[in-house]
């Protein structure tokens, strides 16, 4: 191997960043998920009916750049909306996470999920593969992109009034 080559990633610490973004998803904390973003060129995607549509020309169900995700997670905590009153229970498990180097300070990571939701006596399923991409800063990771691939993207699904 040369000594060029880029060192792989720690899974674990990999992991660990996944399982705090999950965590803070969970319990509501959208501005300390937010802080776990980079401040420019970000973009959290959520496509609709096919993975690997131009989100450009193709209904996408999220397509965020910071300033909208921002917007979006603004909106959540103002209590204004009415299908997060009260707040969802939501509990996820990630799994099979595999990072790849992709550049010396980036990392890109995919991993499957499973998200349980529960407000007033309903609870929903929602299961995929999120795939990140990761920057090193300062000793630890910045999310630069989020791309959630949906089970049922090609289905009717409820209204995302949450982040996924």
């Amino acid at each position: 191997m040369s000594s060029d080559a880029p060192a792989a990633p720690s899974v674990d610490a990999v992991a660990a960043f996944l399982y705090r973004e999950a965590r803070l998803i969970d319990e509501h904390r959208y501005q300390e998920w937010l802080a776990l973003w980079e401040s420019s060129d970000t973009l959290y995607w959520v496509p609709c009916n096919e993975d690997d549509i131009d989100p450009r020309r193709h209904v996408s169900i999220i397509y965020d750049d910071h300033d909208r995700l921002e917007q979006r997670v603004e909106r959540l905590m103002s209590g204004s909306v009415l299908a997060q009153q009260p707040l969802p229970k939501m509990r996820r498990i990630v799994s099979n996470i595999e990072p790849e180097q992709v550049a010396p300070d980036l990392i890109s990571v995919r991993s499957n999920f499973i998200l349980a939701t529960a407000r007033a006596g309903r609870q929903e399923l929602w299961a995929g593969q999120a795939v990140h991409r990761l920057r090193l800063r300062d000793g630890s990771h910045r999310i630069v992109a989020k791309k959630v691939l949906l089970n049922n993207s090609d289905q009717e699904i409820p209204l995302l009034q949450f982040l996924i």
